[in-house]
């Protein structure tokens, strides 16, 4: 049996998710980075962003049996990113 263009549509459908995800986190970061000079929140954005992107494109590629590992990543990167944006995103004040 060839499972290789076989899969579940809701794992695409997160995996599409994830990938948009990463795309406007990195936008993001990017624009905070070039707008207001700030460095540490936007780095760690985008790390979470390489990761969401990362597992988005990964997630084509597990096995059937561990196609739930992408949708947890998601969920953990999610949690994380919040607690970051919660904890650094607006402790960072520009110095002028």
């Amino acid at each position: 049996m060839n499972y290789f263009l076989e899969f579940n549509w809701t794992n695409v459908f997160y995996n599409i998710v994830s990938i948009v995800l990463g795309i406007i986190v990195l936008i993001f970061a990017i624009t905070k980075i070039v707008k207001n000079r700030i460095v540490l929140f936007p780095v760690i954005c985008i790390i979470h962003a390489l990761l969401f992107i990362g597992f988005g494109i990964g997630g084509f590629f597990f096995p059937e049996g561990y196609d739930f590992i992408p949708i947890l990543a998601l969920l953990a990167f999610v949690i994380t990113l919040i607690v970051f944006f919660l904890t650094l995103g607006k402790k960072e004040k520009i110095e002028k």
